[in-house]
């Protein structure tokens, strides 16, 4: 590949991170009803016609901003083994790690919550939502595999179900807690509960 090639294609990967990083902070600040494809483009330093390049339509930035908060998610410390602790405690601090005042996870957060409430109206969002759902929901059941075969998750959990409600309890969690409804220590508290009555095997 001529050395012009490699620079385009490095400079297209460039123009597209940055809408996305664009479309995701104009849904922090304005939620995805307020969010203008000028406005995404002229913060990315690019057209709305190399925008729409690279995304077929509005809903395309949207999804693409939902994928992209996924994988800021801390969740996604699942994927790897976890490193010198057991599966319930690598569950747990991801599912915890969720619920943080850390910036990035928080930004996130609130892009997740965006994305999924508009979901309900619009209904070129819902594949994307149920993409990111079941990729989070297939780690935490994993993790809850790796708990069952090192003996911290008790027998008798079926992963699967299991996950399905305690992502969705994180869902509920997270929503309140954005909302101002409920402090993050109570969340942590209750989210903790949850866990150790649910899945936890006893001493």
């Amino acid at each position: 590949m001529a050395a012009s090639e490699e620079r385009g294609t490095a400079a297209e990967r460039d123009n597209r991170q940055a809408i996305v990083l664009a479309a995701a902070s104009e849904i922090v600040r304005n939620g995805v009803r307020g969010l203008r494809v000028e406005e995404v483009a002229a913060a990315a330093g690019v057209s709305p016609a190399l925008l729409y390049y690279h995304f077929e339509s509005r809903a395309g930035v949207v999804r693409a901003a939902l994928e992209h908060a996924s994988e800021q998610a801390p969740s996604t410390a699942l994927r790897s083994a976890p490193a010198g602790g057991t599966g319930y405690e690598a569950l747990e601090a991801a599912l915890l790690g969720e619920l943080s005042d850390d910036e990035d996870v928080r930004q996130a957060a609130i892009v997740w919550g965006e994305v999924s409430a508009s979901a309900v109206f619009d209904p070129e969002l819902r594949g994307a939502v149920r993409k990111v759902t079941e990729e989070w929901r297939a780690e935490v059941a994993d993790a809850i595999r790796a708990g069952i075969a090192d003996g911290s998750v008790r027998e008798g959990v079926e992963p699967d179900t299991a996950a399905d409600i305690l992502i969705s309890l994180v869902d509920g969690l997270l929503t309140r807690w954005l909302a101002g409804a409920l402090d993050r220590d109570d969340a942590h508290r209750l989210l903790r509960r949850a866990l150790e009555r649910s899945i936890r095997r006893g001493d």
